[in-house]
């Protein structure tokens, strides 16, 4: 009986061996047959439209159709979200496009410019402006796609350089997602150079936040006539941490570290606040980069007398947080201030002589919940007016789907963001939406 069992098993294992290739090659030839499938399918986005937005989606519809797009065959398949958005990040094919900047300092001691890249004879003098607000570290050189398909649409582009970015810090003054006074400032100057002009809007990933803030706290007193949102993240407290750990920890945290904490930022921002620096240094995650570096989102509370501000006051008010008209005030929540003199101030002279900033734990916190007052822009989005077109896409693995989840409902609902649009794509990775065999970009043509 002994005998018999064994050789029972032994012949079911050679059946089970026999079977297993092909159960084995069925799997594959399935997940062949789905990948390539996938290729072939067109990206059609489902559409929520704001309560007083039929006229905005009406217009995407007559440029645009159902706004679908056919994602590029060779980025596409199972992985199309992380092959699009490490095709974006590397930016290959970008077409050379020479510029001029206009530089300016802030009353900070801070630097700011406007890139102007040249446009052909046939972009009329009073063509529209579009501000283009680059994503984390952006400056004109990853633009390049976007500006040209704002030149070819007969459109005047210009990229915001914001503090540290595409010129070198001049003052211990930055914050991740911008500062909606340094916006302010750019657009004013932009309407001075070019009165009259008509003023839109194009933000990029980390751009959205600025935008989204900066035209909540106007509410209807912007000059702007329209925005452009490509891949938001919404809510800043949370989207840094729901990025995949592939970019977040793996990537975008080292290009964080290496743009902020090298080369002359990382000279301005060390003698001001090493400790800060350190915190920021030992950062694993984006998230806790953000939290770490929150003190320097700070303004002084008076100019600076040399250019480079004033070390000691550097944590006062908020950057952006005196807009320009009381009506903008009560869009702000009131956070809690902390100053050099304060028993619990968020940063204090370790030498009086030196002036150098430190900050201990406690202190950093209090100096990110301020952070968050003033620059999450789900805390004043619902007061947007202008046309807003926004587009998100399920496969982003930065910017995840949970984050639309969580807040678009709410954002496009009842009178909220009333002339808002949104378009959620199942394909398009992060910011890419790369359409064609040409890979070309669909959102920068959708949005021009």
């Amino acid at each position: 009986r002994g005998g018999r069992a064994v050789s029972a098993l032994v012949a079911v294992t050679r059946a089970m061996i026999a079977v297993l290739p092909a159960a084995g090659k069925a799997a594959a030839a399935l997940v062949v047959a789905a990948d390539v499938a996938s290729r072939l399918q067109r990206s059609v986005p489902a559409w929520t439209i704001g309560s007083d937005a039929e006229e905005v989606a009406e217009a995407v519809r007559k440029v645009a159709g159902d706004a679908s797009f056919w994602p590029t065959p060779w980025l596409g398949g199972l992985f199309s979200g992380h092959l699009q958005t490490i095709w974006y990040g590397l930016n290959i094919f970008s077409p050379q496009i020479a510029h001029r900047e206009d530089v300016w300092r802030t009353a900070d001691g801070g630097t700011l410019a406007l890139a102007w890249p040249d446009v052909p004879a046939s972009v009329a003098a009073d063509a529209p402006i579009v501000l283009i607000l680059p994503g984390l570290c952006g400056s004109i050189a990853g633009t390049a796609h976007t500006l040209r398909a704002m030149i070819s649409q007969g459109l005047r582009p210009v990229v915001l350089h914001a503090r540290g970015c595409g010129r070198p810090l001049t003052s211990p003054r930055f914050s991740l997602f911008g500062s909606t006074e340094d916006l302010r400032e750019a657009l004013m100057r932009i309407l001075t150079q070019r009165p009259g002009a008509r003023l839109l809007l194009h933000s990029i990933s980390a751009g959205t936040a600025l935008m989204v803030r900066y035209l909540g706290e106007e509410g209807a007193a912007t000059p702007v006539a329209a925005a452009f949102a490509n891949c938001p993240g919404y809510d800043i407290s949370v989207c840094l941490s729901r990025c995949g750990a592939l970019y977040d920890s793996a990537f975008y945290i080292g290009v964080l570290k290496r743009h902020w904490l090298r080369g002359q930022n990382g000279a301005v921002l060390r003698r001001a606040a090493p400790e800060v620096c350190r915190r920021m240094e030992e950062s694993r995650d984006m998230h806790s980069f953000m939290v770490a570096a929150s003190p320097f989102a700070a303004a002084p509370e008076a100019p600076p007398k040399e250019g480079l501000g004033s070390p000691a006051s550097v944590i006062g008010r908020g950057i952006g947080s005196v807009p320009p008209a009381a009506a903008r005030t009560e869009a702000r929540p009131r956070a809690q201030t902390w100053s050099p003199g304060s028993s619990r101030a968020a940063a204090r002279p370790s030498d009086a002589s030196s002036g150098v900033l430190e900050a201990d734990a406690s202190t950093v916190a209090n100096a990110f919940a301020a952070y968050l007052s003033r620059c999450n822009p789900m805390g004043v989005a619902h007061r947007i007016t202008v046309p807003i077109l926004i587009l998100n896409a399920d496969d982003d693995p930065v910017c995840k789907p949970r984050n639309v989840d969580d807040n678009a409902p709410a954002l496009l609902g009842g009178r909220s963001c009333p002339r808002a649009v949104l378009l959620r794509y199942g394909k398009g990775g992060h910011c890419c939406f790369a359409r064609g065999l040409t890979a070309a970009r669909w959102a920068d043509q959708l949005s021009a």
